[in-house]
C-alpha cells in the first residue's frame, strides 16, 4: 500500500512564511503575468493540496519552472514529489541537489529513495544523518531496512522509536513484531493494539491481520462480527489476506454460511492476487477437490508457484502431487529435491519407498523400500511425532509384502495414536482393513527361538477364481499361514513359496521346486504344502483334484490330482511331508452350495492314500463341506490350525494338533452352521504313529 512508503516530507516552502501570502488563484495570475516568483507558490499549492487538489505531477511541472528560474528552494519539493509518485531515481537527482545546497531536511526521504530502489549502502549514511537530525521517518526507513537484513532485534528497536514518534506507517510492524516474538518477546495484547491502531489510521494492509485477530481472538476477546467487518473492509481495498479470512469464514461456517464453494473462490482470488501464503492452500483445495473439482494438474501448478516464490514447503506437496499424478519420474526428482534440502525429508523418503515397493518408475526393490521406509519413520518422529500418513504408509508396505500382522499391526497403533485420522482420510491400508477385519489369530503371531532352515513350504491361496464362484477368506488363510510359518516355525523366508490365486502351472512349478529340494538334502529335507481353494472330484473314479483359478469344477482334467502330489512329495527320501488341504472334494463351496459347473449333488470321493514320510490333514470327510469361520475370517479348519500354533507357539506335536483341529472344527460347525464338518488325518503304514510325535518347528 502507498500509505506504507509515503515521503511523510510536505515541506513549507519560504513562500509560505512569507507575509501576504497569495492565494491559489493570485499567484495563477502572477504567473500568467510572467512573474517567475509565483512559480514556486504554484507548486507548493499542488504539493499540499492547498486551495486546489493534490496533484504531484503539476506540482513538479512548477517545480521546474521556478528551479529554471533559479529557485534553488524548489530542489527539496521537485525531489519530494517524484518519490511519492514512486519514481525514485528522479527523485534521488533533486534530492541530493537539495543536500548538496545544505538543506537538511531532505535526508530522510533521499534514504528512503534508495531503500525503494534497494540500493542499501547508500541508503544508511543518508537514514543515519536524518537520525542525527532528528528526522522521525528514518526511524521507520531504517526499521524496514533491518527487517529486510532479517536483524530482528535492530528491527523492533527502530519500529517501536517509529511507532512511539506516531508514524502510522510502523504501527502495523510493530504489531507484527509482537505478533511473532520478532526482536521482542511474543505479546498479543500489544500486538492487538498497534494492529488495530495501523487499521484505524487507513493501512490497508493491517485490515486483513486486525480481521484475523479478531475471528481468533489473539489479544482480544474473539469477535465474529468485528472479523466479518475487517474482513469486508480489506476486500474493499484488494487486501489477499482479507481475502484468505473471508475463504477460512465460509469454510468453518463463522459469521456466514458454510459454503465450501465461495470459500475456495475466495482463496484463489487472493492466490490470483499474488499472495504467495494462499499457493500451497489453493493447491491442496484443487488436490482434495474441495470447493471445486478435483485436477491434480491445477494443484500442481500452484505447488510450483509456491516453490518458483521460495515457500521451502512446497517441494513436498509437488513429490507427493506427481505421485498422485502417476508421474512417477518427476515423484522421484521432488522426493530427491526434498531430502536434499533437508525439510520434510520424511516425504521424501516416504515416496521413494513407496516407489520401489510397488516399481513404479524405478526397478522393484522391496529390501531398499523397506530401509527408506525406516529413514522415513526416523525423520517424523525428529520432526515431532510419528506422523500417522507415515505409518500408514509403513503399514502399507507390509500389506504389499503380504505381511497382514504387520500391518494390521500398524493400522491399530495409527488407530490408538491417531483416532481422527482414518475417519478423516481413507488410504489402501484402510481400505484393506476394513475390508478384511481379520480375526484373533491374525495378531500377536509367537516369534519362534530357532531357526528351521531345513524345512520348506509352499502355500497356495485361491481365492478368486476365473469360471467359478471364489474361496471367502482363501487369501488370508494362505498369508496368515505363511507368516506363522516365518515367524513362529522359525522358517527362512527364502525356504517359503506362497502363492495367491495359482494356474495349474503355477501348482506344478511349486511342486517341482519342493521335489527339487528334498532331492538335494538327501533325507533331510522337512516338507510343508498347505492349500486353500476349491478342490473337485472327478464323477467317473472318484479321485480327488485341486482346483486351479483357470480350472472348471465340472472338468477333473482342468485340476491337480491329490495322486500325482503325494506321488510328486512322497517318491523322494525326506524326513517328513505335512500336508494341509483345506478344502472339500465333494464339488460343494465353503458356503455349502454346488460350484456353478459342478452337480447338484455331493459326491463322496474315494480315499487318496498317501506315500513316503507323509501325513495329510484334510478340512472335511467325503461328501462334506469346508466351513468359512466368517467372524474370524478364515477357513474353519485354518482358523483353528492357527489358533493351536499361536496358543502353543507353534511347539506341538502333530498328534495334538490332530485331535484340536478335529474337535474344535466339529464343534463350531455344528453351532454355527448346524451341520458337521470333520477333519481327518491320514499318514503313511510306513509311519505308524510316528507322525504324531513330529514338529513343525523342528
Amino acid at each position: 500500500m502507498r500509505n506504507l512508503i509515503i515521503a511523510i516530507l510536505l515541506f513549507a516552502s519560504p513562500c509560505l512564511y512569507a507575509q501576504n501570502q497569495p492565494t491559489f488563484e493570485q499567484a495563477l495570475q502572477a504567473a500568467k503575468n510572467g512573474d517567475s516568483s509565483a512559480y514556486g507558490w504554484i507548486g507548493c499549492f499542488y504539493y499540499g493540496g492547498e486551495g486546489v487538489a493534490r496533484n504531484f505531477s503539476e506540482a513538479i511541472k512548477w517545480f521546474k519552472k521556478a528551479a529554471e528560474n533559479g529557485d534553488s528552494g524548489c530542489y527539496a519539493y521537485l525531489g519530494s514529489s517524484y518519490f511519492e509518485l514512486q519514481n525514485y531515481q528522479e527523485a534521488i537527482i533533486w534530492l541530493e541537489k537539495a543536500a548538496n545546497n545544505g538543506d537538511t531536511r531532505v535526508y530522510g526521504v533521499l534514504g528512503a529513495s534508495y531503500m525503494q530502489l534497494k540500493q542499501y549502502s547508500e541508503a544508511i549514511p543518508w537514514l543515519k544523518k536524518a537520525v542525527d537530525n532528528n528526522e522521525i521517518q528514518a526511524f521507520y526507513w531504517l526499521g524496514i531496512y533491518y527487517i529486510i537484513q532479517q536483524n530482528d532485534q535492530e528491527a523492533y528497536k527502530w519500529m517501536k522509536k517509529a511507532a512511539d514518534s506516531n508514524i502510522p506507517a510502523a504501527y502495523g510492524h510493530l504489531g507484527n513484531m509482537y505478533l511473532n516474538g520478532k526482536g521482542t518477546s511474543i505479546n498479543k495484547n500489544e500486538a492487538f493494539k498497534w494492529i488495530k491502531k495501523s487499521a484505524e489510521n487507513g493501512i490497508y494492509d493491517s485490515f486483513g491481520i486486525l480481521g484475523w485477530l479478531f475471528y481468533n481472538g489473539d489479544g482480544t476477546q474473539t469477535n465474529i462480527q468485528e472479523a466479518y467487518k475487517w474482513a469486508k473492509l480489506g476486500i474493499e481495498k484488494d487486501v489477499p489476506l482479507s481475502m484468505c479470512l473471508l475463504s477460512r469464514m465460509y469454510e468453518e461456517g463463522k459469521g456466514v454460511s458454510k459454503d465450501t464453494i465461495k470459500s475456495f473462490e475466495w482463496l484463489k482470488k487472493a492466490a490470483e492476487k499474488g499472495y504467495i501464503d494462499a499457493y500451497l492452500q489453493l493447491g491442496t483445495r484443487y488436490e482434495d477437490g474441495f470447493g471445486t473439482l478435483r485436477n491434480i494438474k491445477e494443484a500442481i501448478t500452484w505447488y510450483q508457484k509456491a516453490y518458483d516464490s521460495r515457500d521451502s514447503e512446497a517441494p513436498g506437496f509437488l513429490c507427493m502431487a506427481y505421485y498422485k499424478e502417476g508421474n512417477y519420474t518427476e515423484a522421484r526428482r521432488w522426493a530427491e529435491i526434498v531430502i536434499s534440502q533437508n525439510k520434510d525429508i520424511f516425504i521424501g523418503y516416504r515416496t521413494l519407498a513407496r516407489l520401489y515397493m510397488y516399481g513404479y518408475g524405478v526397478e522393484k526393490d522391496k529390501t531398499k523400500a523397506f530401509k527408506l521406509m525406516s529413514k522415513a519413520i526416523d525423520e517424523a518422529k525428529k520432526a515431532g511425532g510419528s506422523m500417522p500418513n507415515t505409518l500408514d504408509l509403513e503399514g502399507e508396505l507390509y500389506l504389499a509384502d503380504n505381511n497382514i500382522s504387520k500391518a494390521r499391526e500398524i493400522y491399530n497403533t495409527v488407530i490408538k495414536e491417531t483416532p481422527e485420522f482414518y475417519a478423516q482420510t481413507e488410504t489402501r491400508l484402510s481400505k484393506y482393513m476394513k475390508e478384511h477385519k481379520g480375526g484373533d489369530v491374525d495378531f500377536e503371531m509367537p516369534i519362534a527361538s530357532n531357526i528351521n532352515d531345513k524345512t520348506f513350504a509352499v502355500i497356495i491361496a485361491n481365492e478368486k477364481y476365473q469360471m467359478e464362484k471364489p474361496v471367502e477368506f482363501a487369501t488370508n488363510d494362505g498369508k496368515v499361514f505363511m507368516e506363522y510359518c516365518k515367524k513362529t516355525l522359525g522358517l527362512p523366508e527364502k525356504n517359503v513359496h506362497y502363492i495367491a490365486d495359482a494356474t495349474l502351472n503355477n501348482i506344478k512349478y511349486e511342486v517341482k521346486w519342493l521335489q527339487n529340494v528334498i532331492a538335494v538334502y538327501n533325507g533331510e529335507a522337512k516338507v510343508i504344502f498347505y492349500y486353500a481353494g476349491h478342490g473337485i472330484p472327478d464323477e467317473k473314479n472318484k479321485s480327488a483334484y485341486l482346483l486351479p483359478i483357470d480350472g472348471y469344477g465340472s472338468d477333473a482334467a482342468t485340476g491337480y490330482a491329490l495322486e500325482n502330489l503325494y506321488k510328486a512329495l512322497g517318491s523322494l527320501p525326506s524326513k517328513s511331508v505335512t500336508i494341509f488341504l483345506d478344502a472339500c472334494f465333494s464339488g460343494a463351496k465353503r458356503d455349502g452350495d454346488m460350484l456353478a459347473s459342478a452337480r447338484g449333488v455331493a459326491i463322496k470321493t474315494r480315499p487318496t492314500a498317501p506315500i513316503g514320510n507323509m501325513v495329510v490333514f484334510t478340512a472335511a470327510q467325503g461328501d462334506e463341506t469346508a466351513y468359512p469361520y466368517k467372524e474370524q475370517e478364515h477357513g474353519l479348519f485354518t482358523y483353528y490350525l492357527l489358533k493351536k500354533l499361536q496358543e502353543t507357539k507353534g511347539n506341538v506335536t502333530l498328534g495334538e494338533l490332530g485331535d484340536y483341529i478335529k474337535t474344535q472344527v466339529k464343534r463350531q460347525s455344528i453351532v454355527t452352521n448346524g451341520k458337521l464338518q470333520s477333519p481327518t488325518i491320514i499318514a503313511t503304514s510306513s509311519v505308524g504313529n510316528d507322525w504324531k510325535s513330529w514338529k513343525l518347528n523342528q
